[in-house]
Parts: structure tokens; C-alpha cells; sequence
């Protein structure tokens, strides 16, 4: 099974990190593209563990995923990761609920994707505020890190719902789910 290695920074300085990328070398893989997450459970069973299983729609795919426990090490998260593509987020979703699975969580972002070192970099825009990952091996995470000037000690290594879910307890009247006002996605 593919392992996912990533580590999570908040992002204050957008247009400065997007100069640090060009500076790199970097290649935008995909410009700032909406994207939408199904988290799906049965009974809280997957929650329990640690795992997560997500439906997701970025532009015009449509991926399901099972991410398994994960363990930090040094600020950087490790999971096992499944990921396969389907034709629909309405035919993933009938599947998964016809095995029990129901929608417990919907979170949106609108995504950027870059690729530098081997490295991909995602810079999302949430309607809590912007993050960036770097995802890779190990060592190339630590190398661009170290190039860009970053901290592992600065490192989020909160998920995006517990993100949203501490972010609703300062700000009581967000919505149950991490999604947009519809006023407020471009075109």
C-alpha cells in the first residue's frame, strides 16, 4: 500500500511563497481549482481508528480515498493512503452507502498544485483561512523545507476537520460543514 508523507503550514504570505516555488524552479501542475470532499463513516467506525474514507471532486475528478492512522514524526504526518478515481461523486457515495457508509463531514477548498524536487506542493484556500502542504519522501520534504526557510516546530499537524471543528468553537455561527458562501467562489 502507498504511503502519504506530508507536512502542513499555515499560509500568511501567499504571493511570497508562490516566488519562493518560482524561484525553486517549481512547475504549477494545476492553477487554483475548487475542490469538494464527502468524509464518509459507518458508525463512527473509521473516526475510532483514526482513518478516514473521502470522496472527492478536484475540477473534473472524481477520487475515493482510505487514509489510514497516521503517526507525526518531527511535525511530519505518515498514513497509508488508498486512492483510486470513479466516474461520479454521486455513484461513489450510492456505493459506499449501499456498505453502510453515510456522509458525516463535507469540506471544501479551492486548491492550487505545484511540483518541485519531486515534491508536491498544494496551497489551499479554505474558508477558515490558507494552508500549504509539501508531500514527498522524507528527505525531499526536509530539503525543500530547509529551502524555503521553514520550521518543522511550525508545522500544523491538525487534519482539516479538527481544524474547522476548533474553529467553530471561537466562531459559533459557521455552518456544521467547512464549506464557501457561494458569493464567494470566483466565477
Amino acid at each position: 500500500m502507498a504511503q502519504e508523507i506530508e507536512v502542513k503550514f499555515r499560509l500568511d504570505d501567499r504571493r511570497g511563497l508562490i516566488e519562493k516555488l518560482r524561484a525553486a524552479g517549481a512547475e504549477q501542475l494545476y492553477p487554483e481549482t475548487f475542490e469538494d470532499n464527502i468524509v464518509m463513516d459507518r458508525r463512527g467506525e473509521l473516526r475510532t481508528r483514526g482513518a478516514l474514507l473521502r470522496v472527492r471532486r478536484f475540477g473534473k475528478y472524481v477520487m475515493v480515498t482510505y487514509k489510514g492512522p497516521m503517526t507525526i514524526e518531527n511535525g511530519i504526518k505518515t498514513r497509508e493512503e488508498v486512492q483510486g478515481g470513479v466516474e461520479s461523486v454521486e455513484f461513489a457515495v450510492s456505493l459506499l452507502g449501499a456498505l453502510g457508509f453515510k456522509s458525516v463531514f463535507r469540506y471544501q477548498k479551492l486548491r492550487e498544485v505545484w511540483r518541485v524536487k519531486s515534491t508536491e506542493i498544494v496551497i489551499d484556500r479554505t474558508p477558515i483561512g490558507d494552508y500549504f502542504e509539501i508531500e514527498g519522501s522524507m528527505d525531499l520534504i526536509r530539503e525543500v523545507i530547509d529551502e524555503f526557510g521553514l520550521r518543522l516546530e511550525e508545522a500544523v499537524k491538525a487534519t482539516y476537520i479538527e481544524l474547522y471543528k476548533m474553529e467553530r468553537r471561537s466562531r459559533p455561527e459557521l455552518p456544521e460543514n467547512m464549506v464557501f458562501n457561494p458569493e464567494d467562489l470566483p466565477g
